[in-house]
């Protein structure tokens, strides 16, 4: 019988640890039949005590093992998840006017001392918002409840209650307030300030954003993030989404426009905010902060400190100024823009922009948080702030750019390459372009000539060449198309001399029409030949300053200079090599205000500068930059200080030289060029 009993508890122990079927069946057996023959061999009064035993230890082993034996098709029993409720299972109901009401995604009824719950307004990643009336007083509430998901997580929850004791530290007209927050079991809240309005993101969206507007709505952010910061609290995560705008907080204003009143504005959302030591933080299931508007040092996982905000404010400025974010893509790819690429200005996006705010907004974004102005120099420039462009004339020396746009077709840039002012679109009527125009240049008075070859069928008297004034509109036209005095076929090039007249290179004819300020002709001069005064596919014309008239010979690879009558003066061309036959290829030439001369040899990738006593001067490296085409022109211009503008034609790019031939730096256009010109202007 003892033998038995150690068989049936070796069962047990085996049982335990899940050993196969069938050699817990063969134990149970040889026990049965050990315990058969004690009974046999001693009798019943012997085996008494040994099968009360036996009994026990089998009733003990059946059952346990009845539930391990269950087939495996049969699913284990549902349990409820460790932290949920048990009333999260029942069907959950909100009450609205003594009437149940079915919450749209079937989520629980709140149920919070003091607040009777009106409505589901919205939900975020890990919040729902319910409108509420405090019963206290009546008044509207804002409550903030975690989603289900969440409740059972502690940190989630241990954050949810400091944005609620880091917002009712905040007592500011733009801040939206928090009244107190706590729990009732496993449910948490958090009572805010209702507000009735529309999201800075729908603003955005549709469009309604004028430029006033959005210097408005930005000086009331940077004054409410001034309080912010005064209390020690970072916000980070600024975005559209978290800026609200009361409904009724814009009115029209008596000139027609729209003013915003200064409460209207409310900056919410502070479920990330904290103190200026904290570093990067994540929460269960998404990362901290939006990307498309994280400062570089929050995307690295660096300590931040109140530049971070400005750096995402500047972001925020920028959409709302050009209708599009600043960087797109995934999650990883907005992380490395924000890290290593600065976005194109918002001119460069919207040529309506002031140059004023471009400024501005590209100094928020700066991605060294030392250049990135302070709240209250922002403040200071919005509330100060003059948002009609300067004139032309204000500027000094300029590069005036034709590009292949819509909008901007003329633009004129500063010599760091920002936009000063875009001169009209594509479009009908004044002061659109109906094409771009292939050439432009400067009269001694500032305003612009340009050429623009357009033939309109029944219109034979429409005129190519139009001088604008500095605000773009059209002061005088002349040069209809036709083979006549004073016609053109195709005006390629155009120069304005100092006493105003304007000599035109046609390129179909090649000739030169010279003609008086008021577009009269005064001569005429070319002609299709081997040089001498004739050309072979003539392309650019420019003036010295002595009054000749420099021609790029393309056909005859060759530059010739020519009297303002015409007559043959000279010519510069460059040969091969020594044992090789034939002249090198010639795509571009200009001249600055001295009398130096620059030209661009295509075949060996440089530029030449030649002096006005004739003697080779700097060589300028020029090489062909990928996505560049090598057979379009070259385009070039001298500032005041000798420094060399370089652009190929269909680029992107300028390209800046100092005096001794030293690249200084790459401007981007934004837009492919048709013509550049730097127009250095006397102080």
């Amino acid at each position: 019988m003892i033998i038995a009993l150690a068989l049936l508890a070796l069962a047990a122990a085996l049982l335990l640890v899940r050993v196969p079927q069938w050699v817990l069946l063969t134990l149970l057996g040889l026990s049965v039949i050990l315990a058969g023959g004690s009974l046999y061999l001693g009798g019943l009064e012997r085996a008494v005590g040994p099968l009360i035993a036996y009994g026990l230890a089998l009733g003990l082993l059946v059952p346990a093992g009845a539930v391990t034996y269950r087939n495996s098709r049969v699913a284990p029993a549902k349990r409820r998840p460790v932290g949920v409720p048990a009333f999260a299972k029942r069907r959950r109901t909100l009450t609205k006017g003594g009437d149940p009401v079915l919450l749209p995604n079937g989520n629980d009824a709140l149920s919070i001392p003091g607040y009777e719950i009106l409505e589901k307004v919205g939900s975020g990643g890990m919040a729902s918002v319910y409108k509420a009336k405090r019963v206290q007083d009546g008044q509207l509430v804002a409550l903030k409840v975690p989603m289900e998901q969440y409740v059972a997580d502690a940190k989630f929850i241990r954050r949810f209650h400091r944005e609620a004791e880091v917002a009712q530290r905040l007592d500011h007209v733009n801040i939206v307030r928090t009244f107190e927050h706590g729990s009732l079991g496993p449910q948490h809240y958090m009572a805010m300030e209702y507000v009735d309005g529309r999201s800075l993101e729908g603003y955005v969206e549709s469009g309604d954003l004028t430029t006033d507007l959005c210097v408005a709505v930005m000086r009331r952010v940077a004054i409410a993030l001034q309080h912010i910061h005064s209390v020690g609290i970072i916000h980070r995560d600024i975005k559209p989404a978290n800026i609200m705008i009361l409904k009724g907080g814009i009115s029209d204003a008596p000139d027609g426009g729209k003013t915003l009143h200064d409460e209207a504005v409310k900056l919410m959302d502070f479920g990330i905010a904290g103190g200026k030591v904290l570093s990067r933080l994540t929460m269960t299931g998404a990362r901290v902060g939006t990307p498309v508007y994280m400062s570089p040092e929050q995307a690295r996982g660096l300590k931040i400190d109140h530049r971070s905000d400005i750096y995402s404010l500047g972001l925020v400025f920028y959409e709302m100024l050009t209708g599009q974010t600043a960087f797109k893509g995934g999650y990883e790819a907005i992380v490395h823009q924000q890290i290593f690429q600065t976005p194109a200005p918002p001119r460069q996006i919207n040529l309506r922009v002031p140059k004023v705010l471009d400024a501005l907004v590209m100094r928020m974004i700066a991605k060294d948080p030392d250049e990135r102005p302070s709240l209250s120099e922002i403040e200071g420039t919005l509330a100060t702030i003059d948002l009609a462009d300067g004139l032309l004339d204000d500027l000094g020396d300029r590069i005036v750019l034709t590009v292949n746009a819509r909008q901007g077709v003329v633009r004129v840039l500063d010599l760091e390459g920002n936009l000063h002012v875009s001169l009209g679109d594509l479009g009908v009527g004044e002061p659109a372009f109906s094409t771009a125009p292939v050439s432009v240049a400067a009269g001694p008075d500032g305003h612009l000539y340009m050429a623009s070859f357009e033939y309109r069928v029944g219109q034979e008297r429409h005129h190519m060449i139009v001088k604008r004034t500095n605000d773009g509109r059209v002061a005088h036209t002349f040069g209809a198309y036709g083979m006549q005095p004073g016609e053109l076929l195709y005006p390629a090039a155009l120069a304005v001399a100092r006493d105003g007249s304007v000599y035109v290179l046609d390129s179909e004819t090649h000739t030169i029409t010279h003609f008086d300020p008021q577009g009269e002709v005064i001569g005429r001069f070319g002609g299709r030949g081997a040089g001498h005064g004739t050309f072979n596919d003539p392309r650019q014309l420019v003036l010295g300053p002595e009054g000749g008239v420099y021609v790029l010979d393309y056909g005859n690879r060759q530059v010739q200079r020519l009297g303002c009558d015409g007559a043959y003066d000279t010519r510069w061309a460059f040969r091969l090599g020594r044992d090789q036959p034939g002249m090198r290829l010639l795509d571009g030439v200009c001249i600055d205000r001295h009398g130096a001369l620059y030209i661009s040899d295509a075949t060996a990738g440089k530029i030449r500068s030649i002096t006005p006593q004739g003697k080779l001067g700097a060589t300028f490296a020029f090489e062909k930059l990928q996505g560049e085409a090598s057979d379009e022109l070259v385009d070039m211009g001298v500032d005041s200080e000798g420094r060399l503008y370089v652009a190929r034609r269909g680029g992107h790019l300028i390209r800046r030289f100092d005096p001794r031939g030293a690249l200084i730096d790459k401007v981007e256009t934004y837009a492919p060029v048709v013509h550049m010109l730097v127009d250095a202007r006397p102080n």
